[in-house]
């Protein structure tokens, strides 16, 4: 019983502290207008003007509705090119922690994004299909 209790207790506080942390990512939608593949960054190109984000090691990198039958496929860094449009789940650079109050300086308030713009992303992704020709 103890252990049920506790594992409850163990299931709501994942629970919590994943729907807190929820909010501190978000999407950006955009056409890859340049790629570095030394420092493996993207710049994104979109209404508001250009978005250089860096490209992590455990960034999820993936094509939708790619597959055969119509299954994401996974894919790396290369499959990355210019004239891609993509939409990028991104956080600030360094993190969760760059909405930590001793880092509160490091956020714009007006828009809640980074004041230097630096942003990591945490999934890429492209649609296959359905294409306009």
């Amino acid at each position: 019983m103890k252990t049920l209790k506790l594992f409850g207790v163990l299931l709501s506080a994942a629970i919590l502290s994943t729907s807190a942390m929820a909010g501190y990512d978000f999407d950006v939608h955009g056409q890859i207008s340049a790629v570095d593949n030394k420092n493996k960054t993207i710049t994104l190109s979109g209404p508001g003007g250009q978005l250089v984000i860096k490209v992590l090691p455990y960034t999820e990198i993936k094509g939708d509705d790619c597959g055969p039958f119509g299954q994401d496929i996974y894919g790396s860094f290369r499959d990355l090119t210019v004239g891609k449009f993509v939409k990028v789940e991104a956080i600030p650079y360094g993190g969760y922690n760059a909405y930590a109050e001793s880092n509160a300086q490091a956020i714009n308030p007006q828009t809640g994004l980074p004041q230097n713009m630096q942003l990591t992303a945490k999934e890429i992704e492209w649609k296959c299909y359905p294409r306009a020709y």
